[in-house]
C-alpha cells in the first residue's frame, strides 16, 4: 500500500503543506464533498486565513463568505469556533493528541485520527467512506448479515491494527486514495489494486456487493416560494431564521409552502411577519430544483416590488449587488437563483 501510494498519490494542495492546520481545514472541507469541488475553496480559504490565528481573528461573516457555495455551513462555523478555542486554550497550536482534538467543535473520531496521523505521525486509525469500502471488501464484511453497527466496530478495530505499523499517516492516506481512485463504489479496477490478492470480495466474485448499502432517508419533496426584490441593480437578501428552507448566512427571502398554497400570498405574509415590509409579488419568473441533504426543493421565484417598509434600519435585511455576491456568505440555492434570474432584475 505504501509503495502504491508513493507512485499514485494525487498532487493536492493540502499535501504540499506539512502543518496540522492545513490538514485540518482540508479534512473539514472534504466531509461529504468531492475533492474536485474542495480544491479551489481550500486554496482561497487558506490564502485568506493562512493559520489558526488568522482564522480565529476573522468574523463569522468573513469565514462564511469564503465558504459560500461549499454547503454544510455548520462545518465552517465549527471550524471557526475550534480555531478560537485553539488560540485560547492551546496557545494557537493544533493539538497532536486525538483525544484532545475530539474535544474541539466539529472534530469527531475520523477527523481526529486523520489530523493526528497525517500531521503528527500518530498511530491513529481512520474510517471514512473510502476506507470503510476498501476494508469491507478485503475482509468480505457484510453489514447486512452482521449488522452495520457490528461491522463498523470491527472495521475500526482492523484500521487500528493496520495503522500501528510504520508511517501511519501515509498508510491512512493510501487507504483513502485507493478507495477514491481504484476501489470505487461502482466498477472497481481490481487489476490496478495493489492488494487484490488479499481481497475476499474479489475472490467471491462480486466486490460491489461489499459493504452492504446503508439505508437512505427517503427523498422529501418541498415546495418553496422565493422573492426576487430588486432596487436598481441590487437584490434584497435576508438573514434567514433558524430552520429556513436554505442554509446560507444570507439568502433570498423564501418560505416553504403546502402543495395547495399560493406563492404570492405566502411571500407577502412571510416577509411582512419577519421584517414588517410590504411587498407586491408578480408572476413566477423562474422555477428551479435544488437538493439539500435528503430534501428536494422546488423553487418558485417571483419578481417582487417593495411597496412599504425600511431595509436600511433592519439588521436582518440588506441590498446586494449580484456582481459582488462572492463577498457575501449566501447559500448555493440563492447563488443559483440570482444567476438564473439576472434577466428579470
Amino acid at each position: 500500500m505504501l509503495r502504491w501510494f508513493r507512485r499514485h498519490r494525487r498532487d493536492l494542495p493540502w499535501r504540499r503543506r506539512d502543518d496540522a492546520y492545513g490538514i485540518w481545514v482540508s479534512e473539514i472541507m472534504l466531509q461529504q464533498t468531492q475533492v474536485a469541488t474542495v480544491v479551489p475553496y481550500y486554496e482561497r480559504f487558506t490564502e485568506r486565513f493562512p493559520d489558526v490565528q488568522a482564522l480565529a481573528r476573522a468574523s463569522e461573516d468573513e469565514v462564511l463568505s469564503l465558504w459560500s457555495g461549499l454547503g454544510y455551513y455548520r462545518r465552517a462555523r465549527a471550524l471557526h469556533a475550534a480555531a478560537k478555542e485553539i488560540v485560547l486554550r492551546h496557545a494557537g497550536r493544533v493539538p497532536d493528541d486525538a483525544s484532545v482534538l475530539r474535544q474541539l467543535p466539529g472534530i469527531g473520531r475520523y477527523t481526529a485520527g486523520a489530523i493526528a496521523s497525517i500531521a503528527f505521525d500518530r498511530p491513529e486509525p481512520v474510517l471514512d467512506g473510502n476506507v470503510r469500502r476498501v476494508l469491507a471488501r478485503i475482509l468480505a464484511f457484510d453489514g447486512a448479515k452482521t449488522g452495520l453497527g457490528a461491522m463498523e466496530r470491527a472495521l475500526w478495530e482492523v484500521a487500528a491494527t493496520l495503522v500501528r505499523g510504520s508511517r501511519p499517516g501515509d498508510l491512512n492516506q493510501a487507504l483513502m486514495e485507493l478507495g477514491a481512485l481504484v476501489c470505487t463504489p461502482r466498477n472497481p479496477d481490481c487489476k490496478a489494486c495493489p492488494v487484490a490478492v488479499h481481497c475476499r470480495a474479489r475472490t467471491n466474485g462480486d466486490p460491489e456487493a461489499y459493504p452492504a448499502a446503508r439505508a437512505r432517508k427517503p427523498t422529501v419533496q418541498v415546495r418553496v416560494a422565493v422573492a426576487l426584490v430588486s432596487r436598481g441593480q441590487r437584490v434584497l437578501l435576508e438573514r434567514p431564521e433558524s430552520g429556513g428552507p436554505f442554509r446560507g448566512r444570507w439568502d433570498l427571502p423564501a418560505v416553504e409552502m403546502a402543495s395547495s398554497d399560493d406563492g404570492c400570498d405566502a411571500l407577502r405574509h412571510a416577509v411582512a411577519a419577519r421584517h414588517g415590509l410590504e411587498i407586491r409579488p408578480g408572476g413566477r419568473a423562474a422555477v428551479a430544483s435544488h437538493g439539500i441533504m435528503h430534501r428536494r426543493l422546488r423553487l418558485e421565484v417571483h419578481t417582487c416590488s417593495l411597496v412599504r417598509g425600511s431595509v436600511s434600519s433592519n439588521a436582518a435585511l440588506r441590498w446586494v449587488d449580484p456582481e459582488k455576491l462572492s463577498d457575501v456568505p449566501v447559500s448555493g440555492a440563492t447563488r443559483k437563483l440570482i444567476g438564473l434570474c439576472g434577466e428579470f432584475r
